[in-house]
């Protein structure tokens, strides 16, 4: 009997590594033909060593250029024609858009997952037109749509007719690979993490700026920075402040779970979100969360109880939160955490989002027989 085929279309290779390999290794399990196209890097070894096919494929992020584009589209179209999946699954808004719009193009199904809604209210009203353009186009053939908040699903839904959908609790947290960890022994050094790429968008600005002021009144704490720089500029600036002892470079961890174990809160700035496998990580291992009031944020914290939210680059409202935090008795700080655990245990095992794939991909392929 041939083994059926599904194609991972990822930007990335922690996209795959840290956020979908559950779900690739049950469909080994079950016996399919498992491939993954994405930029090489060191992830994927993990994932090949363990049956797993890969495919190179050179992806510009976050790039503008029409003819990188059409390079991808084209890159998709071979890639597509030669490997002839049953069924695709395509993450991140490049992979999403112009994956699906190949899947359509050749009627390969397909399910999306665009994780992080671009909102296009943040450009001219040309760019603007063009992404709501792109959205029908990638998405409207989808077999179904995989939204990770409510405010993605209301905006791109009534674009799409009757695409079939289901609500997911974004990419969900593995419960034993980050398990509950004992809170550090006292905070008497309030250790602080930010964990995201180092550019405008994950909230980088507001966080240094944050950092800054509350070094000068709070000289007991510590600011750690985990992630790459996807904007070149913020290396001088991230080095000055290091030099100065406000921040620490803590660089790229390929095992984020000793730094999480060692830090009091995650503090998570960012424009926006799927649903934020930072939050659901930190909280996973028993640690709250400061972060942005924004969909994909919000859902992972229980306002006061597992961590605080704030409006949107407001940097004076961080502050007032971050020394809100440092200000609790330690059992406070204690307890916060343990609601953060009980949270993910109720709502964002990664083991619901992975039943709901395998269900969707066995009606998927049982339709199409």
């Amino acid at each position: 009997m041939v083994k059926k085929k599904v194609l991972f279309l990822v930007n990335k290779d922690n996209v795959i590594y840290n956020f979908r390999r559950e779900l690739a290794f049950e469909l080994l399990d079950k016996d399919f033909d498992v491939v993954i196209s994405s930029p090489y890097g060191k992830k994927i070894d993990f994932m090949t060593e363990r049956g797993c096919r890969f495919v190179d494929l050179k992806i510009d992020r976050r790039g503008t250029s029409m003819l990188n584009d059409l390079k991808l589209i084209r890159a998709y179209y071979l890639l597509l024609k030669q490997e002839k999946p049953d069924i695709v699954l395509a993450y991140t808004s490049k992979c999403s858009i112009y994956g699906g719009m190949v899947c359509r193009w050749l009627r390969i199904p397909y399910i999306i997952n665009n994780a992080g809604l671009i909102e296009t209210s943040n450009y001219n009203a040309l760019v603007g037109l063009v992404l709501n353009i792109l959205y029908r186009v990638g998405f409207k053939g989808a077999s179904c749509m995989m939204y990770q908040n409510g405010r993605e699903r209301d905006y791109i839904q009534p674009k799409l007719g009757n695409v079939h959908y289901r609500d997911i609790p974004g990419s969900g947290v593995n419960l034993t690979v980050f398990p509950f960890t004992s809170y550090p022994a006292n905070d008497d050094v309030v250790r602080f993490n930010y964990v995201a790429r180092i550019v405008d968008f994950k909230g980088i600005n507001e966080l240094l700026a944050c950092a800054e002021r509350i070094k000068a009144q709070y000289p007991n704490t510590e600011f750690v920075l985990y992630g790459d720089y996807d904007d070149d500029s913020y290396r001088e600036k991230v080095t000055r402040l290091e030099s100065k002892g406000i921040v620490k470079y803590g660089g790229i961890q390929l095992d984020m779970k000793p730094c999480i174990a060692a830090a009091h809160c995650v503090i998570h700035p960012s424009y926006y979100e799927g649903i934020t496998n930072v939050i659901l990580e930190h909280g996973a291992m028993g640690r709250p969360a400061i972060a942005s009031d924004i969909p994909g944020c919000r859902e992972a914290i229980d306002e006061s109880k597992s961590g605080f939210t704030f409006p949107l680059k407001d940097v004076d409202a961080l502050v007032e939160k971050v020394e809100r935090f440092i200000n609790l008795p330690y059992e406070e700080k204690v307890a916060m955490g343990k609601a953060a655990r009980e949270k993910m245990e109720r709502e964002f095992d990664r083991n619901i989002v992975t039943n709901i794939y395998i269900e969707e991909i066995n009606r998927i392929l049982a339709k199409n027989e």
